[in-house]
């Protein structure tokens, strides 16, 4: 009985040590990461709003990703977002055009998927960060009103590499 006691707490440490472990490897430099769902298609003009407090940052730049989580619904090449980067007072700091590739020139889906939604992300871009706040303001512009199959979109910031 005692080995078997002995075995199940070896098993125990080895299992929290391997989740620490993860815990630890998992953090590959982010410093915010989040997305804004889309119900019942986003709309022309609906800007999706993200706010960054800017706790965790001070070499002044930063790495910066768009994301989005699209459905086969989508019908573009493309997906082009406006992203309008402002400061705690509402000033705007700079706007930026980011296209993210939803089909390859096969017609193949990129990024990855787990079930219904794929998940794709723009080219790495670097962001001047405010000393204060950072609100990241996303719109799209295409040619529709209202894009349907888009389920999520989403802001990544990064650590200089």
């Amino acid at each position: 009985m005692t080995d078997v006691r002995k075995a199940r707490t070896i098993l125990q440490r080895a299992s929290s040590f391997l989740l620490l472990l993860l815990v630890l490897c998992s953090c590959d430099g982010t410093l915010f990461h989040s997305f804004r769902s889309v119900d019942g298609g986003w709309q022309r003009g609906n800007q999706l709003e993200y706010i960054y407090d800017g706790s965790y940052i001070n070499s002044g730049a930063c790495g910066f990703y768009v994301e989005a989580r699209t459905t086969a619904n989508y019908l573009y090449k493309n997906l082009v977002v406006r992203a309008e980067f402002l400061n705690m007072r509402d000033s705007l700091l700079s706007v930026d055009t980011i296209p993210l590739v939803i089909y390859n020139d096969n017609g193949r889906r990129t990024g990855a998927t787990a079930g219904m939604l794929y998940q794709q992300k723009s080219e790495f871009g670097v962001l001047k960060l405010p000393v204060d706040t950072l609100v990241i303001r996303l719109s799209h512009i295409m040619p529709d009103d209202t894009l349907e199959g888009v389920a999520d979109v989403g802001v990544r910031l990064t650590t200089l590499r």
